[in-house]
């Protein structure tokens, strides 16, 4: 069974290119995208995925407010934080909060699948 995925990021372009290149890979289903971190709540509680892949700069709810609400729920998906700028202290900051992965922007399509996998915590998967 894929491993549902929910991406979430304020650049609908970013979200659009994702999507293309995570329904190449068979081991992964996106189902659903956001375009921030309020609808993203909302489709979390309705689509239930396994992993979500949240930006940490957006407006209102930010990826760091939006991992810890995501990580709080019943059953809530583990989070792979993404963020475009090379800070440290972003990274720490998204662990703090719950998630269990950090990627930069510009790494993110080389190891994006694997990161997803490696977290997912499914049985038989790395990372389990």
């Amino acid at each position: 069974m894929p491993i549902r995925v929910l991406l979430v990021d304020d650049e609908p372009m970013f979200l659009a290119a994702l999507r293309a290149l995570l329904e190449h890979d068979k081991r992964i289903s996106v189902v659903a995208t956001a375009g921030s971190g309020e609808e993203a709540v909302l489709l979390a509680r309705v689509r239930k995925p396994d992993v979500a892949l949240v930006d940490l700069a957006m407006p209102g709810l930010d990826g760091f407010d939006l991992t810890r609400e995501l990580v709080a729920g019943e059953a809530g998906p583990r989070v792979v934080a993404v963020s475009g700028l090379s800070n440290p202290l972003d990274a720490e900051r998204a662990r703090d909060a719950g998630a269990s992965s950090f990627l930069l922007k510009g790494d993110l399509f080389g190891e994006i699948a694997e990161t997803i996998v490696a977290v997912s915590g499914e049985p038989g998967q790395a990372g389990a």
